[in-house]
């Protein structure tokens, strides 16, 4: 169950990976640093002394289909907006753009993508109101540049998936605190609630599923224009994709409604959602940040070393809590009045 969650990535040595980008790309590199990551092992290298390539090895339990998916989606997002900075594969000494190496019995997918120079979201000190709208526009381009793209195995179970909450019924019990279960359960309850009766009725697309703050890249003037990792895309509700984005931007603010209206004002004058979709986006944020500490709970359990897990989890459960004082029906009807007008 989930064992790219629950058993350890890859981790090869410097000297090992420099050997997987010379057998499998024919790369010289002068340098190597180990970037921070989730469940899969990236790796920066460099040819005189500059940044060039990322060398991705898989968590040895990822799906081919879910690589190729990738692949597929940043080549598809390209074509329609090729002024969104993606991560583009560089193909192997075989002309394919994934690699199988074999070690110690296990066999790994790896891939070779270009380097995206730039800052990442998170390193900003402030969003302030300009940003969350350049953000708002530029990640409405990439859900603009995403559509007409299907895949065939786009629908999986997987628990970054907000439309999925069996992860967080599962799970609620690993988080250390009788009141921190509480807040959860009751704000899963209100969302069920409320995204139940109308999901029936929710576009459904092919989406990133994880524009946090550690995947936008910023250019030198601090304006949003690469987007990198997409290990979690998926087919699900299309609303997602602001939502989780948003998600990110709220937390340590005092002031989330404003803070979404401006997002949305600014996604919708690219690519426009209904007003259900508005209606129920606060809803998919709370979802998101649910889904957030929940993991990092079940996870720092399996590998307490591994840092990058709990990486936003203390400011999302600042959010948490906060959030389950507000009548959420409230908060959407101020979204509505604010985005509709």
């Amino acid at each position: 169950m989930y064992t790219i969650f629950n058993t350890p990535g890859p981790n090869f040595s410097d000297s090992h990976a420099i050997t997987i980008a010379k057998n499998l790309f024919d790369l010289e590199v002068s340098a190597i640093k180990t970037l921070p990551s989730d469940r899969d092992q990236n790796i920066l290298l460099y040819q005189n002394n500059k940044p060039v390539y990322i060398l991705k090895i898989s968590h040895p339990a990822e799906e081919f289909n879910v690589l190729d998916m990738q692949h597929e989606a940043i080549q598809h997002i390209y074509k329609k907006d090729d002024k969104i900075k993606l991560p583009k594969a560089v193909k192997n000494i075989e002309d394919d753009h994934i690699s199988v190496y074999k070690h110690l019995e296990i066999e790994y997918y790896v891939r070779l993508v270009e380097y995206i120079p730039g800052n990442l979201m998170k390193d900003l000190s402030h969003h302030d109101k300009s940003f969350i709208k350049m953000l708002g526009t530029f990640l409405g381009r990439i859900s603009s540049a995403f559509q007409g793209f299907d895949y065939e195995d786009s629908i999986r179970r997987f628990p970054w998936d907000i439309s999925q909450t069996d992860f967080l019924y599962s799970n609620i019990c690993n988080i250390d605190s009788k009141d921190k279960q509480i807040i959860i359960e009751q704000i899963l309850n209100n969302c069920e609630n409320k995204i139940n009766r109308i999901k029936h009725d929710l576009p459904v697309a092919i989406i990133h599923n994880d524009a946090n703050d550690h995947n936008i890249i910023i250019n030198n003037d601090s304006v949003p224009y690469g987007i990198i990792d997409f290990g979690d895309i998926i087919k699900t509700f299309r609303v997602c994709e602001p939502a989780i984005c948003i998600a990110y931007l709220l937390l340590n603010r005092d002031d989330p409604v404003q803070i979404i209206t401006d997002f949305l004002n600014a996604y919708q004058s690219v690519y426009p959602i209904t007003k259900l979709e508005i209606e129920v986006i606060i809803y998919f944020i709370c979802l998101r940040l649910c889904i957030s500490v929940t993991m990092a709970a079940y996870r720092k359990k399996i590998f307490p070393e591994n840092q990058y897990i709990r990486v936003t989890e203390d400011q999302a459960w600042d959010f948490l809590r906060k959030i389950k004082q507000v009548d959420l029906e409230y908060c959407s009807d101020q979204i509505i009045n604010t985005v509709m007008r």
